[in-house]
C-alpha cells in the first residue's frame, strides 16, 4: 500500500510530510466489505507523518511514533520541574500529554497512521500562534509550545472556549490536527484588521492578533433583537485558520444518527481517540 504526499514543508535541518493512502484494504475482514467500501466512496482515507531528520530535531505527541530508523535519538522529557508545571497545565485543560517525545540526529520517523487532517503552518521569529482545542501535533526544534491564557475579561467571562490554550513560538514548522481536510480550511490574512467569528470555528491563528468577545452588532439593542448574539472578535495583524463547513459535517452525523445509522454519538476533537478502521487495519 503505498501512499501519497500531499504536503509538504521544510525546515533548517528537517522537513514535514503528510501521507494519504488512497485505498482501504480489509481483505482479511470479508464480513467488512461494505464498511470498507462505503468508507472508501466517502473519502475516507488512512494518513500518517513523515520526518526527516538532517542533523536536526522534532517533537512529536507520545505514543504517536511508529517507527524510525537512522541514527536518532530519542528523549521523553516535561522539560524540567517548570516545563512539567506547564505540560501538567496543558493536560489539565487541553487534554495534551505531560510529556514530549524529541528526535534528534540524521533519519526518518513514521507516526501511527490515522483519519485525522493535519495541517502544516511556519512559525516565525517573533511570531504567536495559539492552537485550540488541544490540536498540537508534532513540531521542529527550535519551535517551543507553552500555556497561553485568555487575556481580556470579555473573552474570559463570556467566551465558551478554553481559558488556557496552546501557544507556539519560536521559529520553525508546527503539525496541528484538524476535523476537516486542509483543502476547506478557510485562511484568513489581516492586516491591522478586525474578524468577528460566530462559533468555534476557529482552528489556528498566528501573527500578533488579540481576541475578545463582543456583540454581533452594535448596541444593545442590536444584540437583543438581531439573533445573532456574541461572537468572538479578532483584531491586529496576522493569520486565522477557520473550519466553516465543520458545523454542516455535524449536521450531517446527527441527521443519519436520527435515520437509524451505525454511528457513535458525535464527540468533540479532545482527546481523539482510535476509529474503527483504524484498530483493524492496526
Amino acid at each position: 500500500m503505498n501512499g501519497n504526499v500531499i504536503a509538504m514543508m521544510e525546515g533548517e535541518q528537517s522537513s514535514i510530510e503528510v501521507i494519504e493512502y488512497p485505498s482501504l484494504n480489509l481483505s482479511r475482514r470479508p464480513d467488512l466489505a461494505a464498511i470498507a467500501y462505503y468508507a472508501q466512496q466517502m473519502g475516507v482515507r488512512l494518513r500518517q507523518l513523515k520526518i526527516t531528520l538532517s542533523g536536526g530535531g522534532a517533537s512529536i505527541e507520545p505514543g504517536m511514533l511508529q517507527f524510525s530508523h537512522g541514527s536518532i535519538t530519542t528523549n521523553t522529557t516535561a522539560g524540567g520541574a517548570w516545563g512539567f508545571l506547564k505540560r501538567y497545565v496543558q493536560k489539565r485543560f487541553n487534554n495534551e500529554s505531560i510529556f514530549r517525545t524529541t528526535f534528534q540526529g540524521s533519519g526518518v520517523i513514521y507516526t501511527e497512521p490515522t483519519f485525522d487532517h493535519y495541517l502544516l503552518a511556519r512559525i516565525a521569529p517573533g511570531e504567536e500562534a495559539i492552537v485550540d482545542d488541544g490540536r498540537y501535533v508534532a513540531s521542529e526544534i527550535g519551535v517551543d509550545n507553552g500555556l497561553a491564557f485568555k487575556k481580556s475579561l470579555s473573552s474570559l467571562l463570556l467566551s465558551k472556549d478554553e481559558v488556557v490554550r496552546t501557544r507556539i513560538t519560536g521559529k520553525g514548522w508546527c503539525v496541528v490536527q484538524s476535523p476537516i481536510a486542509a483543502s476547506d480550511v478557510l485562511r484568513v490574512e489581516l492586516n491591522d484588521e478586525e474578524l468577528r467569528v460566530d462559533g468555534d470555528i476557529v482552528l489556528f491563528r498566528k501573527g500578533r492578533l488579540v481576541q475578545q468577545v463582543s456583540g454581533a452588532t452594535n448596541g444593545a439593542g442590536g444584540l437583543v433583537t438581531s439573533g445573532e448574539g456574541l461572537v468572538n472578535v479578532f483584531r491586529g495583524t496576522g493569520q486565522v485558520w477557520l473550519a466553516p463547513a465543520e458545523h454542516g459535517y455535524e449536521q450531517l452525523i446527527d441527521l443519519l444518527q436520527k435515520a437509524g445509522m451505525p454511528y457513535g454519538p458525535r464527540t468533540t476533537a479532545k482527546p481523539r481517540q482510535r476509529r474503527t478502521l483504524e484498530e483493524l487495519m492496526s
